[in-house]
């Protein structure tokens, strides 16, 4: 029988623990209204292309199911826009095409030189781009511009002169804040400036600039020309027209550390919800083998006919050696021609490259498309051969995929850097391939522990720092609030993200004035006790060792 103090007691209990939890709800935080009524959006890209457009536009997915309309305009036609059908696309003009621009320099080196025929055709295009933007601003009454950042300007114009905010998106740090310890191989520097010396830091920070700025002055001078034929204010050398946030789609682990104002927000790696899964033929071909090495080099690149030999012979002799036992390769923009009809191995054999190419070799398969994720997620996938592109890289990091890498040019090159720095790559070069290399570092990348180990950390911390799509859509609707509430952008708007010496200028905002006075101050007291040592000095030969002298000559 249960004692009448104890049951007076658990009631006693029951009832402090029922004040507690309705003083806890009274207290609770309660939800805030977050919703913006929908905007109109628009996305543009002069560049466009699966690697530009993909990021920006998953994070204007998010946008749409919040209710918001969005618009693409770029170049040519976005076919994977069927992921996005309420996407409305309209068009800039044809897709631009790498091969058709760098003609007979295709397969040459990829340095800043090349990048700026991109950059000239695109000044070339400016006046009808820029009038393309307005007219679709007009038509569709946008009120919010994201901006792809890779020579791009019309877009960025467009949205000040109608003093629109506008939110730009890269997949790098070039184009916002690079840091001073940063460089970029495009310049012909290592990634980081860290451990060089100060010869190689001061050509990477004055010497190759200076000589970037002598290349692109005159470029710059049209592009300013044309800005004022459409009534846009030029733009100084050196600055970039203003956004209201820079979103980077990258994160730190896999991009070198740096510090950033608050205006410049990582939200990589940015991926889909969903990917396309693997074709039946696929997966049984992968099913079918342990250590697949997949290969990809995007949909802007390929290889020399020369490097195609070589790697399909590494391929073929790294099965014949049992170190993987299968390769599927995306041969997406490779022209069927670009092989020799006869491949000689190392041991001297001959193999007819047709039936390999036609997929009559049991341990490869050739595909002119190629679900990338489905495959870098599959179990038996051990190593990803690619060119070193943003959204490769972030999908084989995802996957935790080691990678073997060849790049070709523009960012490939940096992101190859910071894949080998992170310890989860090697790196080849497109000028001096060679078959034993290829075959040796396949080998060390499926067996070395410390790649492993640093494969599953940066599979971690990019499944972490995928999520942040979502704070990027959340800061994108924050912008458009403030624009609502304060009826349009001027000088003042989202003065909370901007840091102040970015509106200080050079001088001030580094306290370089500040400095200056106090070395002139510190400078000015030790120039006046010298001036009192030599004045005492002075004294000291002039009157007072004659004076000595003269009274030794009396005594």
């Amino acid at each position: 029988m249960v004692k009448k103090p104890f049951i007076f007691l658990l009631l006693i209990l029951i009832l402090l623990n029922q004040v507690y939890v309705d003083a806890t709800l009274d207290y609770a935080p309660r939800n805030i209204d977050t919703e913006c009524s929908p905007k109109n959006i628009l996305v543009g890209s002069y560049v466009g292309g699966r690697s530009h457009l993909k990021p920006i536009l998953d994070v204007a997915a998010i946008l749409i199911e919040r209710g918001h309309n969005v618009t693409l305009l770029t170049s040519g036609y976005y076919a994977p826009s069927l992921e996005y059908p309420t996407v409305k696309q309209i068009t800039l003009g044809p897709e631009i095409n790498y091969k058709e621009i760098l003609d007979a320099e295709f397969h040459k080196e990829f340095d800043f030189n090349r990048m700026a025929y991109f950059f000239e055709k695109s000044v070339k295009d400016y006046k009808e781009t820029y009038e393309k933007y307005k007219s679709v601003a007009k038509d569709y009454n946008i009120d919010l511009f994201i901006c792809d950042m890779h020579i791009n300007e019309a877009c960025l114009d467009i949205a000040n002169t109608l003093k629109k905010p506008v939110v730009g998106m890269s997949s790098f740090f070039q184009f916002a804040n690079r840091g001073l310890h940063k460089s970029d191989p495009m310049f012909q520097c290592n990634i980081s400036l860290e451990n060089e010396s100060f010869l190689e830091r001061f050509k990477c920070i004055i010497v190759r600039p200076l000589k970037l700025f002598y290349m692109i002055h005159p470029i710059i001078n049209q592009l300013n020309n044309f800005r004022e034929q459409v009534n846009v204010k030029p733009i100084v050398m050196g600055q970039s027209p203003k956004v209201s946030l820079h979103l980077v789609d990258t994160f730190f682990g896999f991009e070198l550390p740096q510090s950033l104002p608050p205006n410049v927000q990582e939200m990589g790696p940015v991926l889909s919800e969903e990917y396309p899964s693997l074709t039946s033929e696929l997966s049984d071909f992968m099913n079918a083998h342990d250590r697949v090495l997949y290969v990809a080099f995007g949909t802007r690149f390929h290889a020399s006919t020369e490097n195609n030999n070589k790697l399909l012979q590494s391929f073929v002799e790294a099965i014949n050696k049992k170190i993987i036992d299968g390769v599927v390769w995306a041969l997406v923009l490779t022209p069927e021609d670009s092989y020799s009809s006869t491949i000689t191995l190392t041991d001297g054999s001959h193999i007819q490259t047709s039936p390999i190419l036609n997929n009559k070799h049991p341990h490869i398969h050739i595909a002119k498309f190629a679900p990338q994720f489905a495959i870098l997620n599959h179990t038996n996938t051990k190593l990803f051969f690619a060119h070193g592109g943003a959204g490769s890289s972030h999908e084989s990091l995802y996957t935790g995929t080691p990678m073997l890498v060849l790049p070709f040019g523009v960012d490939q090159m940096g992101n190859a850097d910071k894949l080998e720095s992170a310890g989860v790559a090697l790196t080849l070069n497109k000028f001096n391939l060679d078959v034993s290399d290829i075959i040796n570092k396949i080998d060390f990348l499926l067996k070395d522990k410390n790649i492993k180990k640093n494969s599953e950390r940066l599979e971690f911390l990019a499944k972490i720092n995928s999520k942040r799509k979502f704070r990027a859509a959340d800061s994108i609707e924050y912008i458009l609030h403030s624009s609502n509430l304060n009826e349009g952008v001027d000088e003042e708007f989202l003065n909370e993200w901007f840091p102040a010496e970015s509106r200080m200028g050079l001088i001030k905002g580094n306290n370089y004035d500040v400095y200056g006075a106090w070395l002139g101050i510190v400078l000015g007291l030790i120039g006046g006790i010298l001036w009192v040592i030599f004045i005492s000095i002075s004294f000291i030969l002039k009157r007072i060792i004659p004076f000595f002298i003269q009274k030794l000559k009396n005594e």
